[in-house]
Protein backbone atom coordinates (compact mmCIF):
# COMPACT_ATOMS: atom_id res chain seq x y z
CA UNK A 1 0.00 0.00 0.00
CA UNK A 2 1.94 3.35 -0.75
CA UNK A 3 1.93 5.96 1.61
CA UNK A 4 -0.35 9.33 1.43
CA UNK A 5 1.40 12.44 0.94
CA UNK A 6 0.71 15.20 3.47
CA UNK A 7 1.30 18.08 1.81
CA UNK A 8 -0.16 22.19 2.29
CA UNK A 9 -2.88 23.32 0.17
CA UNK A 10 0.33 25.16 -1.99
CA UNK A 11 2.36 22.34 -2.00
CA UNK A 12 -0.08 20.39 -3.76
CA UNK A 13 -1.38 22.97 -5.80
CA UNK A 14 2.21 23.06 -7.25
CA UNK A 15 2.10 19.74 -7.40
CA UNK A 16 -0.84 19.92 -10.14
CA UNK A 17 0.53 22.22 -12.22
CA UNK A 18 3.47 20.63 -12.80
CA UNK A 19 1.96 17.39 -14.15
CA UNK A 20 -0.33 20.01 -16.17
CA UNK A 21 1.99 22.58 -16.92
CA UNK A 22 5.32 20.59 -17.21
CA UNK A 23 6.63 23.09 -14.40
CA UNK A 24 6.87 24.55 -10.83
CA UNK A 25 4.43 27.66 -10.45
CA UNK A 26 7.13 28.48 -7.62
CA UNK A 27 9.82 28.85 -10.18
CA UNK A 28 7.44 29.06 -13.11
CA UNK A 29 6.46 32.81 -14.41
CA UNK A 30 3.57 32.94 -16.49
CA UNK A 31 4.39 34.39 -20.03
CA UNK A 32 2.67 35.87 -22.47
CA UNK A 33 2.09 34.41 -25.74
CA UNK A 34 4.20 35.30 -28.68
CA UNK A 35 1.05 36.44 -30.54
CA UNK A 36 -0.85 38.79 -28.30
CA UNK A 37 -4.54 40.17 -29.37
CA UNK A 38 -5.87 43.04 -28.06
CA UNK A 39 -8.18 42.05 -25.20
CA UNK A 40 -12.12 42.76 -25.42
CA UNK A 41 -11.68 45.43 -21.84
CA UNK A 42 -9.32 48.00 -23.70
CA UNK A 43 -12.33 48.35 -26.96
CA UNK A 44 -13.55 51.50 -26.42
CA UNK A 45 -13.12 52.60 -30.37
CA UNK A 46 -14.79 53.20 -33.32
CA UNK A 47 -17.05 50.09 -34.45
CA UNK A 48 -14.39 49.22 -37.52
CA UNK A 49 -11.60 49.85 -34.24
CA UNK A 50 -13.83 46.81 -32.45
CA UNK A 51 -14.33 44.81 -35.77
CA UNK A 52 -10.39 44.77 -36.12
CA UNK A 53 -10.41 43.95 -32.72
CA UNK A 54 -12.10 41.06 -32.63
CA UNK A 55 -11.01 39.74 -35.92
CA UNK A 56 -7.49 39.88 -34.57
CA UNK A 57 -8.18 38.22 -31.42
CA UNK A 58 -9.97 35.09 -33.77
CA UNK A 59 -6.70 35.33 -35.25
CA UNK A 60 -7.21 36.79 -38.73
CA UNK A 61 -6.28 40.32 -38.69
CA UNK A 62 -7.06 41.82 -42.02
CA UNK A 63 -5.66 45.21 -41.81
CA UNK A 64 -2.52 43.08 -41.70
CA UNK A 65 -1.00 43.04 -45.68
CA UNK A 66 1.58 40.31 -44.32
CA UNK A 67 -1.32 38.22 -43.25
CA UNK A 68 -2.95 38.87 -46.83
CA UNK A 69 0.04 37.08 -48.40
CA UNK A 70 -0.22 34.02 -46.53
CA UNK A 71 -1.92 31.17 -47.94
CA UNK A 72 -4.91 29.19 -46.65
CA UNK A 73 -3.52 26.84 -44.96
CA UNK A 74 -0.64 29.22 -43.55
CA UNK A 75 -3.43 31.52 -41.62
CA UNK A 76 -5.45 28.15 -40.39
CA UNK A 77 -1.91 26.90 -38.63
CA UNK A 78 -1.59 31.15 -37.14
CA UNK A 79 -5.40 30.90 -36.01
CA UNK A 80 -5.03 27.56 -34.58
CA UNK A 81 -1.31 28.68 -32.77
CA UNK A 82 -2.78 31.79 -31.54
CA UNK A 83 -5.92 30.20 -30.15
CA UNK A 84 -3.50 27.34 -28.46
CA UNK A 85 -1.43 30.35 -26.70
CA UNK A 86 -4.29 31.81 -25.56
CA UNK A 87 -5.55 28.80 -23.62
CA UNK A 88 -2.21 28.00 -22.30
CA UNK A 89 -2.10 31.41 -21.04
CA UNK A 90 -5.80 31.79 -19.49
CA UNK A 91 -4.83 28.53 -17.76
CA UNK A 92 -1.42 29.25 -16.54
CA UNK A 93 -2.89 32.48 -15.50
CA UNK A 94 -5.41 30.71 -13.21
CA UNK A 95 -3.20 27.84 -11.39
CA UNK A 96 -1.24 30.75 -10.66
CA UNK A 97 -3.71 33.32 -9.27
CA UNK A 98 -4.93 30.45 -7.07
CA UNK A 99 -1.78 30.57 -5.40
CA UNK A 100 -3.33 33.94 -3.59
CA UNK A 101 -6.62 31.32 -2.59
CA UNK A 102 -4.49 28.49 -1.18
CA UNK A 103 -3.79 27.86 2.28
CA UNK A 104 -0.59 26.41 4.17
CA UNK A 105 -3.05 23.89 5.90
CA UNK A 106 -1.75 20.03 5.33
CA UNK A 107 -4.33 17.92 3.89
CA UNK A 108 -3.75 14.22 3.19
CA UNK A 109 -6.50 13.37 0.31
CA UNK A 110 -5.21 14.55 -3.29
CA UNK A 111 -7.16 15.94 -6.25
CA UNK A 112 -8.78 13.74 -8.63
CA UNK A 113 -6.96 13.51 -11.70
CA UNK A 114 -9.98 13.17 -13.54
CA UNK A 115 -11.55 16.21 -12.13
CA UNK A 116 -8.02 18.41 -12.22
CA UNK A 117 -8.39 17.90 -16.46
CA UNK A 118 -12.00 18.21 -16.75
CA UNK A 119 -11.27 21.72 -14.92
CA UNK A 120 -8.43 22.89 -17.10
CA UNK A 121 -10.42 21.83 -20.13
CA UNK A 122 -12.78 24.53 -19.48
CA UNK A 123 -10.27 26.41 -17.53
CA UNK A 124 -8.70 27.14 -20.62
CA UNK A 125 -11.07 29.20 -22.52
CA UNK A 126 -11.80 31.69 -19.80
CA UNK A 127 -10.29 34.94 -20.12
CA UNK A 128 -11.83 37.31 -18.41
CA UNK A 129 -9.85 38.41 -14.90
CA UNK A 130 -12.81 38.50 -12.82
CA UNK A 131 -14.11 35.09 -13.72
CA UNK A 132 -10.13 33.57 -13.56
CA UNK A 133 -10.17 34.42 -10.21
CA UNK A 134 -13.50 32.85 -9.50
CA UNK A 135 -12.57 29.79 -11.15
CA UNK A 136 -8.83 30.01 -8.96
CA UNK A 137 -10.99 30.23 -5.76
CA UNK A 138 -12.63 26.69 -6.64
CA UNK A 139 -9.46 25.08 -7.53
CA UNK A 140 -8.51 26.49 -4.16
CA UNK A 141 -11.17 25.21 -2.79
CA UNK A 142 -10.86 22.07 -3.90
CA UNK A 143 -7.11 21.34 -3.13
CA UNK A 144 -8.52 22.20 0.21
CA UNK A 145 -11.54 19.74 0.41
CA UNK A 146 -11.53 17.09 -2.55
CA UNK A 147 -15.05 16.56 -3.49
CA UNK A 148 -16.41 20.29 -2.94
CA UNK A 149 -17.37 21.22 -6.31
CA UNK A 150 -19.17 18.66 -8.93
CA UNK A 151 -18.22 18.53 -11.77
CA UNK A 152 -21.94 19.69 -12.61
CA UNK A 153 -20.74 23.06 -10.95
CA UNK A 154 -18.07 23.06 -13.40
CA UNK A 155 -20.16 22.82 -16.31
CA UNK A 156 -22.76 25.19 -14.91
CA UNK A 157 -19.55 27.85 -14.01
CA UNK A 158 -18.49 27.66 -17.92
CA UNK A 159 -21.60 29.09 -19.01
CA UNK A 160 -21.69 31.80 -16.61
CA UNK A 161 -20.70 35.53 -17.65
CA UNK A 162 -19.58 37.98 -15.32
CA UNK A 163 -23.31 39.82 -15.21
CA UNK A 164 -24.49 36.43 -13.90
CA UNK A 165 -21.78 36.12 -11.09
CA UNK A 166 -22.59 40.17 -10.40
CA UNK A 167 -26.02 38.68 -9.60
CA UNK A 168 -25.18 35.91 -7.85
CA UNK A 169 -23.02 37.64 -5.83
CA UNK A 170 -25.74 40.10 -5.27
CA UNK A 171 -28.54 37.13 -4.06
CA UNK A 172 -25.39 36.23 -1.32
CA UNK A 173 -25.32 39.64 0.30
CA UNK A 174 -29.33 38.87 0.69
CA UNK A 175 -28.92 35.54 1.84
CA UNK A 176 -29.18 33.85 5.04
CA UNK A 177 -29.41 30.33 6.66
CA UNK A 178 -32.19 29.45 9.41
CA UNK A 179 -29.55 27.28 11.12
CA UNK A 180 -25.54 27.40 10.54
CA UNK A 181 -25.39 23.98 8.41
CA UNK A 182 -28.78 24.73 6.20
CA UNK A 183 -28.28 25.94 2.19
CA UNK A 184 -28.61 29.68 2.65
CA UNK A 185 -32.52 31.64 1.61
CA UNK A 186 -33.35 34.74 0.25
CA UNK A 187 -36.11 35.95 2.79
CA UNK A 188 -38.86 37.91 1.04
CA UNK A 189 -42.56 38.14 2.56
CA UNK A 190 -44.87 36.08 5.02
CA UNK A 191 -47.95 34.49 5.29
CA UNK A 192 -50.77 34.90 7.94
CA UNK A 193 -53.17 31.45 8.00
CA UNK A 194 -56.40 31.32 9.16
CA UNK A 195 -57.25 34.81 10.83
CA UNK A 196 -60.25 36.80 9.49
CA UNK A 197 -59.69 40.02 11.55
CA UNK A 198 -56.25 39.91 10.26
CA UNK A 199 -57.33 39.47 6.50
CA UNK A 200 -59.65 42.32 6.80
CA UNK A 201 -57.43 44.77 8.79
CA UNK A 202 -54.86 43.77 5.78
CA UNK A 203 -52.09 42.36 8.18
CA UNK A 204 -52.58 38.89 6.32
CA UNK A 205 -48.94 38.95 5.07
CA UNK A 206 -46.35 41.30 3.62
CA UNK A 207 -43.39 41.42 0.94
CA UNK A 208 -40.40 42.91 0.30
CA UNK A 209 -39.13 44.36 -2.80
CA UNK A 210 -35.69 42.59 -3.28
CA UNK A 211 -34.79 45.23 -6.29
CA UNK A 212 -34.36 48.15 -3.61
CA UNK A 213 -31.78 45.96 -2.24
CA UNK A 214 -30.10 45.75 -5.88
CA UNK A 215 -31.28 42.59 -7.07
CA UNK A 216 -34.03 42.81 -9.98
CA UNK A 217 -36.74 40.34 -10.82
CA UNK A 218 -35.20 39.91 -13.75
CA UNK A 219 -31.85 38.83 -12.38
CA UNK A 220 -33.53 36.50 -10.04
CA UNK A 221 -34.99 34.80 -13.03
CA UNK A 222 -32.06 34.83 -14.89
CA UNK A 223 -30.34 32.84 -11.41
CA UNK A 224 -33.43 30.37 -11.88
CA UNK A 225 -32.93 29.77 -15.33
CA UNK A 226 -28.99 29.53 -14.58
CA UNK A 227 -29.91 26.57 -11.93
CA UNK A 228 -28.61 28.27 -8.83
CA UNK A 229 -32.26 28.86 -6.78
CA UNK A 230 -35.25 26.39 -7.31
CA UNK A 231 -37.50 27.40 -9.88
CA UNK A 232 -40.09 28.09 -7.69
CA UNK A 233 -40.81 30.49 -4.30
CA UNK A 234 -40.78 28.02 -1.35
CA UNK A 235 -43.09 28.75 1.74
CA UNK A 236 -41.84 27.32 5.24
CA UNK A 237 -44.11 24.76 6.77
CA UNK A 238 -46.85 26.70 9.05
CA UNK A 239 -44.97 28.19 12.88
CA UNK A 240 -46.44 27.49 15.92
CA UNK A 241 -47.35 29.86 18.43
CA UNK A 242 -44.15 30.74 20.77
CA UNK A 243 -42.02 28.53 18.45
CA UNK A 244 -38.59 29.66 18.31
CA UNK A 245 -36.20 30.64 15.36
CA UNK A 246 -32.83 31.73 14.52
CA UNK A 247 -31.59 33.34 11.44
CA UNK A 248 -27.37 33.36 10.62
CA UNK A 249 -27.06 36.30 8.28
CA UNK A 250 -23.64 36.78 7.43
CA UNK A 251 -21.47 37.31 11.24
CA UNK A 252 -25.05 37.59 12.69
CA UNK A 253 -27.00 36.03 14.69
CA UNK A 254 -30.57 36.98 15.27
CA UNK A 255 -33.04 35.14 17.08
CA UNK A 256 -36.90 35.34 18.28
CA UNK A 257 -40.18 33.48 18.26
CA UNK A 258 -43.67 33.59 16.09
CA UNK A 259 -46.33 35.71 17.36
CA UNK A 260 -49.26 33.26 16.93
CA UNK A 261 -49.81 30.35 15.19
CA UNK A 262 -50.25 29.61 11.79
CA UNK A 263 -47.17 32.11 10.06
CA UNK A 264 -46.16 31.21 6.72
CA UNK A 265 -42.17 32.59 5.83
CA UNK A 266 -41.77 33.25 2.03
CA UNK A 267 -38.32 32.97 0.63
CA UNK A 268 -36.03 31.93 -2.43
CA UNK A 269 -33.88 28.59 -1.80
CA UNK A 270 -30.93 28.43 -3.77
CA UNK A 271 -29.48 25.28 -5.22
CA UNK A 272 -27.38 22.35 -4.48
CA UNK A 273 -24.53 23.91 -7.08
CA UNK A 274 -25.69 27.78 -5.65
CA UNK A 275 -25.14 26.68 -2.40
CA UNK A 276 -21.34 25.46 -3.64
CA UNK A 277 -20.32 28.67 -5.08
CA UNK A 278 -21.92 31.44 -2.83
CA UNK A 279 -18.86 30.51 -0.16
CA UNK A 280 -16.36 31.89 -3.37
CA UNK A 281 -18.49 34.92 -3.67
CA UNK A 282 -17.71 36.82 -0.38
CA UNK A 283 -20.97 39.04 -0.91
CA UNK A 284 -21.13 41.26 1.79
CA UNK A 285 -23.62 41.79 4.46
CA UNK A 286 -26.40 44.91 3.61
CA UNK A 287 -27.68 46.77 6.77
CA UNK A 288 -30.58 48.07 4.77
CA UNK A 289 -31.73 44.73 4.23
CA UNK A 290 -31.37 43.62 6.66
CA UNK A 291 -33.52 46.34 9.06
CA UNK A 292 -36.02 46.29 6.32
CA UNK A 293 -35.87 42.41 7.00
CA UNK A 294 -36.79 42.29 10.99
CA UNK A 295 -39.16 45.23 10.40
CA UNK A 296 -41.35 42.99 7.88
CA UNK A 297 -41.50 40.41 10.25
CA UNK A 298 -41.82 42.42 13.42
CA UNK A 299 -45.46 41.82 13.21
CA UNK A 300 -44.97 38.44 13.44
CA UNK A 301 -42.13 37.39 15.09
CA UNK A 302 -40.61 38.41 18.70
CA UNK A 303 -37.27 39.55 18.12
CA UNK A 304 -35.16 38.45 21.39
CA UNK A 305 -32.64 42.33 21.79
CA UNK A 306 -29.43 42.38 19.76
CA UNK A 307 -26.40 42.53 21.73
Amino acid sequence: MSKVQTLSGQQRLRQLAKRQLGSDMASAKVQTSTVTPQPLEAANGSFNDKHQMLSSRAGIPLSDRLYAELTLAERSARRLQMRQERQQQNLEKVIALALNYCSEQITAQDVDPDWFQFYCDLVQNVSTHSMQKLWAKILAGEISSPGSFSLKTLNLLQQMSYKDAVSLQLASSLSCRIRSQEPAHIYFGYVQQGSLWRWLAGKSRGMLNLSQFGLSYPQILNLIDLGLLHQTEIESGELNKNQQLQWYYHQQLLQGSSRRQGVILQYYKFTSIGAELLPLLSGQANPAYWQAFQTLLSDVINFDPTP
